[in-house]
């Protein structure tokens, strides 16, 4: 995929993480697994987000790791770690932490062009 930041004048290229059907005899839920690669051409910003997949006996689920670089300088500027739907920690190069909970975040609606001018190939 690709995410155009216009104000910023900024273009993230990024790949997907793969989705697995879980408990499909039970009660069905989704995991995603695998890793995403993020990377910016005109900042040198790239960024590794791993999806962990839970084990067979024990463990987490929806679990994440990630490393954000500044490749003309092969510099780790931050790392993440915890939950993508709950609390992820956030630690800097220099040292500070941060934690976000995701859980707490505002919900922002989508905003999306009537139905009338989209094009033919669009869908919401």
């Amino acid at each position: 995929g690709v995410l155009y930041l216009m104000e910023h004048e900024e273009e993230y290229v990024f790949t997907l993480p793969s989705a697995y059907a879980r408990s499909i005899l039970t009660i069905p839920w989704v995991e995603l697994g695998g890793k995403v690669n993020i990377n910016c051409a005109r900042t040198g910003y790239s960024a590794t987000v791993t999806f962990h997949t839970k084990p067979f006996y024990g463990g987490k689920v929806h679990r994440v790791t990630a490393e954000v670089k500044h490749n003309p300088t092969n510099t780790i500027v931050c790392k993440a770690q915890g939950e993508w739907n709950g609390t992820l920690e956030f630690t800097y190069s220099n040292g500070e932490t941060k934690v976000i909970d995701t859980t707490k975040l505002p919900v922002i609606r989508k905003k999306i062009r009537p139905i009338a001018k989209q094009g033919p190939l669009e869908s919401r």
